[in-house]
């Protein structure tokens, strides 16, 4: 089997795993940068490749898209498909989806132009409040505002920038903490719990988190198998928050790493990625 990793680091822990997985079994691996031009199809990359594997990330989702969707056309089998990897980057589109089907979340509004003080002092907020930026990743974007004047200073510099972003209620309760689920074809094939280091609210392992492997609830596995399935991801990664009122589902990442997954369960989680990857081949 022929694999295209469409990635802009091939360094990366997740990428470098799967890449050591897919020699193992005998098949053959080609990373390929989402920002080559004009395209990252050309002679002698499609022919006789069978499956591709989008690694990147959401700031790149434009450029990254093109090239899935360029794969797609040509013939070759897709995974995550185009229409799933569009819908999981659009935090607003999904959260809809979420909302539809009703799955429980976090209070959440989203912003996507220019809005007035006087707009956003009439919106019924509880304070504190999350400000992420639509292409947040790893924490990255990701800021808690106390109180709504702090909040509108952010906001500006989100508007001046052209930046779409959502306000969050903050879950108190859960700060710090929060449990991450990879889905690999519809089953959750490990979980782990991570926490903050003390003073830090984002419970990312890019920003220290510890990791520690758990074993899920059914409702906590029902809820991020729905989750995934909802978006129509055959990998995702799962983020959920416990609180007062039960689990919130936190959002849906479409290329999830997992280093500390792997050090926390043991699981092979890259070899799960080759066992569905072998079943979506040309």
């Amino acid at each position: 089997m022929n694999i295209v990793i469409l990635s802009r680091d091939a360094d990366l822990y997740a990428n470098r795993r799967l890449l050591q997985a897919a020699h193992a079994r005998g098949h053959t691996a080609t990373f390929c940068d989402p920002l080559q031009a004009p395209s990252p199809i050309h002679d002698g990359l499609v022919s006789g490749r069978d499956c591709v594997l989008p690694r990147y990330g959401p700031r790149w989702q434009a450029q990254g898209q093109a090239a899935l969707m360029a794969y797609a056309q040509a013939g070759i089998a897709v995974c995550n498909r185009v229409e799933a990897m569009a819908l999981a980057r659009s935090k607003q589109d999904s959260a809809s989806v979420f909302k539809r089907e009703a799955l429980p979340m976090p209070g959440t509004v989203f912003v996507s132009q220019r809005i007035s003080h006087a707009t956003f002092m009439a919106m019924e907020l509880s304070w504190p409040q999350v400000i992420k930026r639509n292409d947040s990743a790893q924490g990255d974007g990701v800021s808690l505002h106390s109180d709504p004047d702090s909040a509108w200073q952010h906001m500006q510099q989100l508007f001046e920038a052209n930046v779409a972003f959502a306000l969050q209620d903050f879950i108190a309760e859960s700060a710090g903490r929060d449990i991450r689920v990879f889905i690999v074809g519809g089953v959750a094939v490990a979980a782990m719990q991570r926490i903050a280091q003390d003073g830090e609210f984002r419970a990312n392992r890019h920003l220290g988190a510890k990791a520690s492997a758990i074993t899920l609830s059914p409702a906590l596995e029902a809820l991020a198998i729905r989750a995934a399935a909802c978006i129509g991801l055959e990998i995702a990664g799962v983020d959920i928050l416990i609180s007062h009122h039960g689990p919130l589902l936190l959002e849906v990442n479409a290329c999830p790493g997992f280093e500390a997954l792997e050090a926390a369960s043991g699981v092979d989680v890259a070899g799960k990625i080759l066992d569905l990857l072998e079943t979506r081949q040309n």
